[in-house]
């Protein structure tokens, strides 16, 4: 299938112009009597030149970060450039080191204005070649951050477009919900702007999102109205009308209907061997030999089999002289470029050289003495070092060895963890009108969520464990074993029951005893009980509160004043069970103390609970995936360059 995925981005205003536009600009840089004159009419120039001639614009856009370097003038602006040459070049990692330069300079310009505008175009073009590069969660997370500063400036046609190519991302790493739900944003931000160019990429990603998850019905109807578009705005895009054929031809006999997809692909195949286009030829042609043969045409079939092979080899050959072509072509290029350097340089020095030769010549035969007498001396330090480097290299190669052997254990301890939290299915089936929102400090985590329900009660908990990384994991895990075997091995109702046991279980576990002087494990939690059939949450927390927020005000609920595991006065506390009733509308949400602890701002201070609670307040509203984006993006954003000090916990859910 075509899946055509379209990364919708803009550095300015590419049009192309004539031959005497060109000439034109070339005439006003000769003339030009400030550098910084030229710079701005070289970021003209070079955009004349990206569809003519792009090794011409990014040979252009080198020499002009030179010259911004030198005067200390857009600097941020002749990063960016360059970068965008050289990933139309294809040059992607040279790209990908030149955008992270224009993000730097980016953030020391005083106009906010500009610097955020800028910041997110730098974002999303970090994303689109992280996707190119197979990076696709990377690609995910420069994206987020596009759309979080696109939503604090309220420019829609941007928070449109960074939300399409966050869903082109997340449909490629074949996390197809999380696609659907930003192609939505996409469709409703480019329809309150009537931008019905782009509406044609958002219906063709439905499309492709769709097919992948099997529902041809609808991934049929978004193809159509993409094809619709296509032929009422741009009549005259082949390529566009024959990439629809196809997905509309494959789709259609997906769903049975094969004599209907045959005649699209077929017309798709004159289209593309029309325009030549080798690549999406051969991929039609094994469209219609698939269909040929659901036909029962088996002849027909395997000649349309043979072209796609034939036709797949031959690009592939193609590609290959092209890739060794272009290579020559470069390395006789700088060959050229040096010589011509060394010549410049010959004739412009020649006569220094012969004075700086009689000169040396003098010099040689007096440093001939000191050389000698000093090499003696280096021959013994270098024995002496040698020895020394060789004891030095096996410790080092000792060090490595266990360094590896300690990061394997990690990362397979990780997988182990991760296989015990709950998947994504069984939450979203047990709750699907919520969000979790999970980093962990390091590779292991304290911190862990859990769900379960019985016939009645569907319990949730966000915890949090002593300390975090390896200890905070393992206690994390027995924990979490400990939950699951108070409510489906000993029945327990109440919250406050469950953890009762569980402070009971793991003091045993862990063969800790009343008046002992040892270090007590234990964890912080915040437990609840939705009633399946009535408005009523019940609630027990160690240590940490839940939120409710109803009608625009949060109101807290207070857990106990001591953990799990753990003793107070040498007595085993018990734990209290609060009930409240909750309406249709109503948010709920547990966490764990990372959030607000977390050092970062201008100052470097914690975030702390209010600004905490303000931000939720904020955000209720939202769709679940944008809550779980914005309070993500809310602490990168406070977190800053500094280190992530603790584990982050947060779970919402939504009272439908």
């Amino acid at each position: 299938m075509n899946k055509y995925i379209t990364v919708i981005f803009c550095l300015g205003n590419f049009l192309c112009f004539s031959q005497t536009k060109i000439d034109s600009l070339i005439k006003l840089i000769n003339v030009a009597k400030h550098d910084t004159e030229i710079i701005n009419l070289n970021f003209k120039l070079m955009n004349e030149y990206s569809n003519t001639d792009p090794n011409k614009a990014v040979s252009l856009a080198k020499q002009n970060l030179i010259l911004c370097k030198k005067n200390i003038f857009k600097l941020y602006k002749g990063y960016s450039h360059y970068a965008y040459y050289l990933s139309i070049t294809l040059n992607l990692k040279d790209a990908l080191i030149n955008y992270q330069f224009a993000e730097k300079e980016c953030e020391k310009t005083i106009d906010l204005n500009e610097r955020d505008k800028q910041l997110a175009y730098i974002y999303d073009r970090l994303g689109s070649i992280n996707s190119n590069l197979q990076n696709h969660s990377k690609a995910i997370a420069y994206s987020k951050k596009a759309i979080y500063i696109s939503e604090q400036l309220n420019d829609k046609s941007d928070i449109a477009k960074y939300n399409i190519n966050a869903a082109n991302y997340y449909f490629l790493a074949s996390q197809i919900d999380s696609a659907l739900e930003h192609y939505k944003i996409a469709e409703k931000g480019y329809l309150q702007i009537n931008d019905s160019i782009n509406l044609q990429a958002v219906f063709n990603g439905f499309g492709n999102a769709y097919f992948e998850k099997k529902d041809y019905k609808k991934a049929l109807e978004y193809f159509q109205k993409s094809y619709t578009l296509i032929l009422k705005l741009t009549p005259n895009d082949l390529s566009n009308i024959a990439i629809a054929y196809e997905n509309i031809g494959e789709t259609s006999a997906k769903m049975g209907d094969y004599n209907l997809g045959l005649a699209n692909c077929l017309k798709a195949q004159n289209i593309f061997k029309q325009l030549n286009d080798k690549t999406s030829l051969y991929i039609t042609y094994e469209s219609i030999a698939k269909i040929y043969e659901q036909l029962g045409e088996f002849q027909k079939s395997n000649d349309y089999l043979k072209k796609y092979v034939n036709l797949k080899d031959s690009v592939f050959d193609e590609d290959t002289k092209n890739t060794i072509h272009e290579m020559s072509e470069k390395y006789e290029s700088d060959k050229k470029e040096k010589e011509n350097l060394v010549l410049t340089l010959e004739n412009k020095n020649k006569s220094q050289i012969i004075y700086f030769a009689l000169g040396g010549c003098l010099l040689l035969f007096g440093l001939v003495f000191f050389i000698y007498r000093g090499y003696r001396i280096k021959q013994k330090a270098n024995h002496l070092l040698e020895e020394k480097n060789e004891i030095i290299n096996h410790q080092k190669h000792l060090v490595e060895e266990q360094h590896q052997d300690i990061t394997d254990s990690i990362k397979y301890a990780q997988r182990i963890q991760g296989a015990i939290l709950p998947p994504k299915n069984m939450w979203e089936k047990i709750l699907p009108s919520s969000f979790v929102l999970y980093m962990p400090k390091d590779i292991l985590s304290g911190d862990f969520y859990w769900i379960e329900e019985t016939e009645d009660y569907i319990y949730v908990a966000a915890a949090d464990c002593t300390g975090h990384g390896v200890p905070g994991a393992l206690i994390s895990i027995v924990n979490f074993n400990l939950l699951n075997k108070a409510v489906l091995e000993k029945k327990l109702v109440t919250p406050s029951e469950i953890l009762d046991t569980v402070n009971i279980l793991l003091t045993e576990s862990l063969h800790q005893t009343i008046g002992e002087s040892a270090v007590r494990d234990g964890m912080d939690v915040a437990l609840i009980a939705i009633h399946k059939h009535s408005n009523e949450v019940l609630f027990s927390g160690a240590n940490n509160p839940i939120y409710i927020v109803s009608h625009g005000e949060l109101k807290q609920i207070k857990g106990d004043k001591f953990p799990v595991g753990a003793f107070v006065e040498d007595q085993m506390q018990k734990f209290t069970t609060k009930r409240f009733t909750v309406e249709k509308g109503d948010s709920i949400y547990l966490f764990s103390d990372g959030f607000a602890d977390q050092f970062g701002g201008e100052k470097g201070k914690k975030y702390k609970y209010n600004p905490f609670q303000e931000k939720l307040k904020e955000i209720t509203d939202l769709p679940l995936i944008e809550q779980s984006g914005k309070m993500e993006a809310e602490f990168l954003k406070w977190k800053g360059n500094h280190e992530q000090v603790d584990d982050v916990l947060l779970i919402g859910i939504k009272i439908g």
